[in-house]
């Protein structure tokens, strides 16, 4: 099979397959798996560019893996692409399907012009396309021919099965992390309630001892100062006693038709003064028109008003050649029954991003990276959406941004 390669060459292309297959045994971690991978392919065939798109687990998208562009580039799980992929069970040459061409999407012609896309490959599992392989021409100026097509199904069917393996697992860990932080939360919340009923009573006869007191000083004199700040310092322990009981006794919620495009442009017009002063600039796109769910229209403004408020925080630091800019976009989820599915709403912003090891504790009270926050934010934002039975998720890169993604079901 090798002996279309030059002999000078056949003990160096045994061994990056030797080094391939262990690869794909050894390494678990999906990114480097998926760079190793694409880096032996390119070393066994040297093409002028190399993609892999995988299916997302929110969309019925096939999307770029390791692409930062904010214009993520990606294949529809139900275009035409995809569909003649899995039908026909074998690579599209695009230089000899001319005519083929026509019948796919705009989209989709121009993704694989601005790809200069030559090969096109899908990767199969169990009679499924688990990812397409995205190749360019080959550097040498030639065709692929029989022989190249061949040995490159055998090896990306291996990799096909390793890349769905630590995809899965990926998923699994994942759904594990969001079980348990949801657990763990719920004992929080129990530890909250009670601690928040115990300084609560004690509190409010320190604020009226105080403010008694105070009369009996001249607001101007330092006792008098000495005073109000004391009243201001009860005052702040009162809110967070509020928001520990907004936290671990979370109110009902008063569920009806909302309208999540209009809820995000009035959460917005309430900050428009704020993002101008911090010359942050929005971009607000939805790719669905169907932008209506059952849930309760003022709890759900105030999960989107503080993670807005919680960007523009990330943001302040941004100098003149980092943008100020906030990412907002709904679109269409994956199916949760026939009747169902999720509504995906995202907020990305351009800031300073979050730890890696601080990501899995955005969520817990009281973990704050603000100078005067308190920490419970996005721990009553979590409850919320796990009361409206969606999901809240984060990630983020140091120095490059982050984004929260709201999960909420919507009838269909």
């Amino acid at each position: 099979m090798f002996h279309l390669f030059p002999t000078t060459h056949s003990v160096e292309l045994k061994q990056l397959l030797s080094e391939f297959n262990r690869s794909l045994m050894l390494i678990a971690d999906k990114q480097l798996l998926i760079s190793n991978f694409l880096s032996k392919v390119n070393q066994i065939t040297p093409v002028q560019g190399i993609f892999l798109f995988l299916p997302d687990e929110n969309t019925e998208k096939y999307k770029m893996q390791g692409l930062e562009d904010k214009n993520v580039s990606y294949f529809m799980g139900r275009g035409k692409l995809v569909n003649w992929l899995a039908v026909n069970e074998r690579p599209l040459v695009v230089s000899e399907s001319s005519s083929l061409l026509s019948y796919f999407s705009e989209e989709e012609r121009k993704l694989l012009s601005r790809l200069n896309a030559e090969l096109v490959y899908p990767l199969n599992v169990m009679n499924r396309i688990s990812g397409i392989l995205v190749m360019g021409k080959k550097v040498n100026g030639k065709e692929f021919d029989k022989k190249e097509l061949e040995l490159l199904s055998l090896l990306l069917g291996q990799a096909a099965f390793a890349i769905e393996h630590a995809s899965l697992y990926e998923i699994q860990r994942d759904r594990l992390k969001r079980m348990y932080r949801t657990d763990r939360l719920a004992v929080l919340g129990e530890l909250a309630a009670g601690a928040a009923h115990e300084i609560k009573n004690p509190l409010t006869s320190i604020r009226s001892t105080i403010q008694y007191l105070s009369n009996d000083f001249d607001v101007e004199s330092e006792k008098g100062q000495m005073m109000h700040e004391l009243l201001n310092e009860t005052e702040r322990i009162n809110k967070i006693v509020q928001g520990l009981l907004s936290f671990a006794r979370p109110s009902e919620l008063n569920s009806m038709e909302v309208n999540l495009e209009q809820l995000i442009n009035q959460t917005l017009l309430l900050v428009n003064n704020t993002l101008k002063k911090q010359r942050i600039e929005v971009e607000f796109e939805y790719f669905t028109e169907q932008t209506t769910i059952m849930g309760d229209a003022e709890q759900l403004k105030q999960v989107c008003l503080n993670i807005i408020l919680n960007a523009v925080e990330a943001m302040k630091e941004n100098d003149e050649s980092h943008p100020r800019t906030l990412y907002i976009s709904m679109e269409e989820g994956t199916l949760i029954d026939v009747r169902s599915r999720y509504l995906l709403i995202s907020f990305e912003d351009t800031g300073k991003g979050i730890d890696e090891e601080d990501i899995e504790n955005v969520f817990n009270p009281f973990f704050t990276t603000k100078e005067e926050g308190t920490g419970l934010g996005l721990a009553i934002c979590f409850g919320i959406i796990n009361r409206h039975k969606g999901e809240l998720e984060v990630r983020s890169t140091l120095g490059k941004g982050t984004c929260f993604t709201i999960k909420l079901p919507q009838h269909i």
